[in-house]
């Protein structure tokens, strides 16, 4: 992934830990300036966390497989929490994905937090929860379970009730009201809303008008008196559409509208259900039931519910701070049932009205360790006490009437965020998989790596391989030739690490032969000795290449990529120091072995060298000695070749050849002009030679134009020799 700071890092991969150096390699990187990281995290044999999410059903079904992104226990910190408090709350729902982590302190925190809302089960919808996921989450791929549910009729209850089946007697004094006629609109399968005209209150006449204005989108509905609780208290007007369909009403801005009266649009009670809606993760925390698996389950939990007399209910609520808080009856509301308030017919509206005068009675007892919610027509509990658990085992007791009301709320324990985790069914979840870190990365992994940056990463200029657990010196010496070589190929260079083993000079100057064997050394640099950093209060020592790599990349914006990344202005920034403190002729014995130094100076931590690994003394390959010239070598490749794609297809011949040189001798200009060669003037800086002579007839016949680019380099002084003479004054006589 790429990241734009520490900070980023953290959200995506999690706080620091203990495992390996890639946290603390990012870091430094970050502190030294660098503004760009692409990290890859690999390992052998690692498994990612996972968690399968039930729905509400009565017999709990499995419908969403989320899997952690990154391999690793890292995984088994995300926290899931899902709630139906959308405008839609039978359709849709809304999920929070968290990655949970802890501060210096050790106290709990969220590192990264993504939120995903009004998310469909619909595989049609625009916003179906798995694509959505796995389009848009850097924490988690989403997957629809084997034993989801197959899709049913959506439907739509209006929420004015009526008291019987037969007499409709609500519906018919809405139409009284309205001169005997009334509209209001309505929408099929997501299309648009179009007008109904309704002129009698019976359940033929809704059907034939639904179904006239909804003839030219080939529509048709099943309209029923939906009887709504097993004692046929009330009865609903249920608009049923196909399979996996739904079916909407709205309000007309007119004086003969009844969508108002009757409760059609949702915001007026109405209880909206999509054909997916039992492929939905099951609410976070305590949540009260709306089967919706089966008409006669239905009835014996949300209609049961809507029924019950509040006078006779005494609520407990049982939390960590005291046994039982109770809330009296008189509090909240004085109806007979909770579908009533005051004289007005029954609603669905007057539901979620006294549900929130319950929230707003229960809220206003301190001692209750609980918080509330209305989702729609359900109320939620979420226990704060717990942490992640929030043990809702027992939260509500009632007293004389506990089977009445307890019956409402599912009687299982849920967790406030449902937790990744290999553990066996709880609740509303069941743990997939815990993730591990497997063990360390081989060279076949690191390879596999490198292939996905090939295909991913459009542009890197240096690699570091941050230490992994338990990887030995012997085991890095495996990868820095595989690495060099695909540095070497993306025009990049790569910082080889020096061996932990490296405690003194004498063990650099036994052992800097055997770690070249193999390595492009022309695109590689390794820096000696290992620093020091502070982590968790205490001082551990780290290889030293995502310092270096920060300090590279400062260099490069303030001084350019020609200037060594070396000097008294090279300092490290976040190093406490350094594993072993140079003396100069310490200094003197690696240099010319192409070993950098870092040392300690007044000033602080500094980089004190700038060679490539093939720029020891005597090596025979003097071009590339120096680490600047070498990356100012490739970033000039690099840009002409991007910047002269343009030329691709173009007519090859000398017209074509005058615009490549134009473009190239432009882009050297500018970086003669910025100091970037030795030189005085252009003649002796660069030249750039696209004609004839680079590229011949058989070229143009290949399709091949040769352009030559040549440039004096500015090699960084290693050593200031002071020479002193002293200058006899004249004896005067």
């Amino acid at each position: 992934m790429r990241t734009l700071s520490y900070t980023e890092f953290e959200r995506t991969f999690g706080a620091t830990n203990s495992l390996g150096e890639l946290h603390d390699q990012v870091k430094q990187f970050f502190l030294n300036g660098g503004s760009t990281a692409w990290v890859i995290r690999i390992a052998q044999n690692a498994t990612k966390a996972a968690i399968e999410l039930f729905n509400t059903d009565a017999t709990k079904l499995a419908v969403l497989t989320l899997t952690a992104v990154s391999a690793g226990v890292i995984g088994n910190s995300l926290r899931v929490h899902v709630d139906y408090d959308t405008p839609t709350p039978e359709m849709t729902f809304n999920i929070r994905i968290d990655l949970a982590g802890v501060d210096s302190g050790g106290a709990p925190i969220t590192v990264a937090s993504e939120l995903f809302k009004n998310l469909s089960m619909n595989p049609t919808d625009g916003n179906y929860a798995v694509t959505s996921l796995n389009q848009n989450s850097n924490l988690v791929s989403a997957a629809l379970h084997d034993d989801a549910p197959d899709a049913h009729s959506g439907y739509a209850i209006w929420g004015t009730l009526e008291v019987d089946n037969i007499n409709n007697t609500n519906l018919d004094d809405v139409l009284t009201s309205v001169g005997g006629t009334g509209r209001f609109l309505v929408s099929a399968d997501n299309g648009p809303y179009v007008t109904v005209t309704l002129g009698a209150k019976t359940v033929g006449a809704v059907k034939d008008a639904i179904e006239l204005a909804l003839a030219p989108q080939g529509k048709t509905v099943t309209v029923t008196m939906f009887q709504m609780d097993d004692a046929a208290t009330y009865y609903g007007y249920r608009i049923s559409a196909g399979s996996g369909g739904r079916i909407r009403f709205a309000k007309i801005n007119a004086a003969d509208d009844i969508g108002e009266a009757m409760g059609m649009p949702a915001e007026y009670g109405a209880l909206e259900v999509d054909g997916y809606a039992r492929n939905r993760p099951a609410p976070s925390g305590l949540f009260s039931k709306l089967r919706l698996d089966s008409d006669a389950n239905f009835q014996g939990s949300f209609g049961d519910f809507l029924v019950v007399d509040p006078d006779t209910i005494t609520v407990e609520f049982t939390d960590s701070v005291v046994t039982d808080e109770a809330i009296s009856p008189i509090g909240w509301t004085t109806d007979t049932t909770l579908a009533l308030d005051g004289a007005t017919p029954p609603t669905l509206q007057n539901l979620q009205n006294n549900l929130d005068a319950l929230i707003a009675a229960a809220s206003a007892v301190s001692a209750i360790d609980w918080s509330f919610e209305r989702q729609g027509h359900r109320l939620v509990a979420y226990a704060n006490y717990g942490g992640d658990n929030g043990d809702t085992s027992g939260v509500l007791a009632s007293g004389a009437a506990v089977a009445v009301f307890d019956g409402y709320f599912d009687a299982a324990t849920n967790f406030t965020r449902y937790q990744f985790s290999n553990q066996a069914a709880v609740a509303y979840q069941d743990g997939a998989g815990a993730g591990s870190n497997g063990s360390r990365p081989i060279a076949s992994d690191y390879s596999l790596a490198f292939a996905k940056a090939e295909r991913d990463i459009d542009l890197f200029n240096i690699l570091v391989l941050p230490r992994a657990e338990d990887q030995s010196d012997a085991h890095r010496q495996e990868l820095w030739g595989p690495a060099s070589v695909f540095a070497k190929n993306r025009r990049s260079i790569l910082l080889v690490d020096p061996d932990a083993s490296w405690t003194d000079v004498a063990a650099v100057t036994s052992n800097i032969a055997n770690l070249r064997i193999g390595v492009a050394t022309d695109h590689a640099a390794v820096y000696w000795p290992r620093i020091k950093v502070s982590a968790g209060g205490v001082t551990k020592s780290i290889d030293p290449s995502g310092a270096m790599a920060g300090v590279m990349a400062r260099t490069d914006v303030s001084r350019g990529v020609w200037k060594a990344p070396a000097g008294l202005e090279a300092n490290l920034l976040g190093v406490r120091g350094v594993e072993h403190s140079m003396s100069d002729g310490d200094n003197g014995t690696i240099n010319p072995l192409a070993v950098n130094a870092i040392r300690v100076f007044p000033n602080g931590v500094v980089s004190w060298g700038a060679r490539t690994m093939v720029g020891f003394d005597n090596s025979g390959n003097d071009d590339y000695k120096y680490l600047p010239i070498r990356r100012l070598a490739l970033y000039i490749e690099e840009s002409l070749f991007r910047g002269l794609k343009w030329a691709v297809f173009e007519p090859n011949d000398e017209p074509l050849w005058r615009q490549i040189g134009q473009t190239a001798g432009a882009f050297m200009n500018n970086l003669f002009r910025l100091g970037a060669f030795a030189g005085g003037k252009k003649s002796d800086a660069y030249f750039v030679k696209v004609d004839r002579e680079t590229t011949t007839q058989n070229d143009v016949n290949l399709g091949i134009v040769n352009v030559v680019i040549g440039f004096a380099p500015l090699k960084p002084a290693e050593f200031v020799v002071i020479t002193l003479q002293q200058q006899a004054g004249e004896v005067q006589t």
